[in-house]
């Protein structure tokens, strides 16, 4: 008996994941509670692709992310207020000063910064100021 060839008429390509995708995917399965396999599952991606990306994430090889040493992603929920009016007679060194950041934290604290501040810097401010817990 001979076989026929197997005509394969379509071309499954590989998904192309976003950075904010892999970041919730990560997320849902590292936080508390949760379970890499139901994340797997849910996502319809493999176990093995959640643990690469985690350890991309470690190692610094994802652009944007961040991970503390416990394993838990440095994003948290960001509201953008609408900027306060500025006089117009106010010179623009002074209007310059008013453009800050405010991050206010869950124990209470709020860090006040200048829009210019080097991201990193800021990341280390808020992991600092965040870990300290009150």
């Amino acid at each position: 008996m001979t076989r026929l060839p197997e005509v394969i008429s379509t071309v499954k390509r590989r998904r192309a994941w976003s950075v904010e995708e892999k970041v919730a995917i990560l997320d849902a399965a590292f936080r508390p509670g949760g379970s890499v396999a139901a994340t797997a599952d849910r996502f319809g991606v493999s176990r093995a692709l959640i643990y690469l990306w985690r350890k991309q994430v470690r190692d610094g090889a994802m652009p944007g992310v961040a991970m503390t040493d416990a394993g838990v992603s440095a994003f948290a929920p960001v509201t953008v207020a609408p900027d306060a009016p500025c006089p117009a007679a106010l010179p623009d060194k002074s209007a310059r000063a008013r453009r800050r950041i405010e991050v206010r934290f869950v124990n209470g604290r709020m860090l006040h910064a200048s829009e210019d501040i080097a991201p990193d810097v800021l990341a280390r401010l808020v992991t600092a100021l965040d870990g300290e817990r009150s």
